[in-house]
């Protein structure tokens, strides 16, 4: 039996559960998608994509960095380089402990309405934290790396640019292997 094109359409639109997907702590992210007009794109949702490219960017800078460093790498420059990173994974996995023991269970809505004051001062301070590390990352880490590249004495910088870069792509595929329902409250 051979099905028109607007059947086919009709019966993938309502079979998501056979696209292809990527599972994040339980989050499905369904890999195809059907557009406006019933075609299947099979992009990979933005935040991926993101993620490989700072990935490539970070490993790159790494290798470049080792390449062009004029001694052994600092241990603290290093140190200082990871500590972001993992300053975000700990306020966000804390602040996931905090909410559990303060509400005897995950949020069941979006918002701060009826958290205790320190939970709220622990989400604001998680939250700031990860929007200035967040912007540091796709706005000044970017312009920081060009100007180690144009400036000879700056180049051995180049590594511990790509170190900070690795440590936070790592941290934040870390941080989506928190239970769903945090995360669902967290990006919302």
């Amino acid at each position: 039996m051979k099905l028109t094109r607007k059947k086919r359409i009709a019966n993938l639109r309502h079979s998501w559960t056979e696209f292809p997907t990527l599972s994040f702590a339980g989050n499905f992210v369904p890999l195809t998608m059907i557009d406006g007009e019933g075609i299947m794109q099979n992009s990979p949702p933005l935040f991926l994509l993101i993620l490989i490219l700072a990935g490539v960017l970070g490993l790159g800078a790494v290798v470049a960095g080792f390449r062009l460093r004029p001694a052994a790498p600092s241990r603290g420059i290093t140190l200082v380089a990871v500590l972001p990173g993992l300053a975000m994974l700990g306020l966000f996995y804390s602040l996931a402990v905090h909410m559990h023991q303060s509400l005897g269970g995950w949020p069941t809505s979006i918002g701060e309405h009826g958290f205790p004051s320190p939970l709220v001062t622990h989400a604001g301070i998680a939250t700031g934290f990860f929007t200035v590390l967040l912007l540091a990352s796709v706005f000044a880490w970017p312009i920081a790396l060009v100007v180690c590249a144009l400036v000879r004495r700056w180049r051995g910088g180049i590594f511990y640019l790509g170190v900070y870069a690795l440590s936070c792509l790592v941290c934040f595929i870390a941080m989506l292997l928190a239970p769903s329902q945090f995360l669902y409250w967290w990006w919302d």
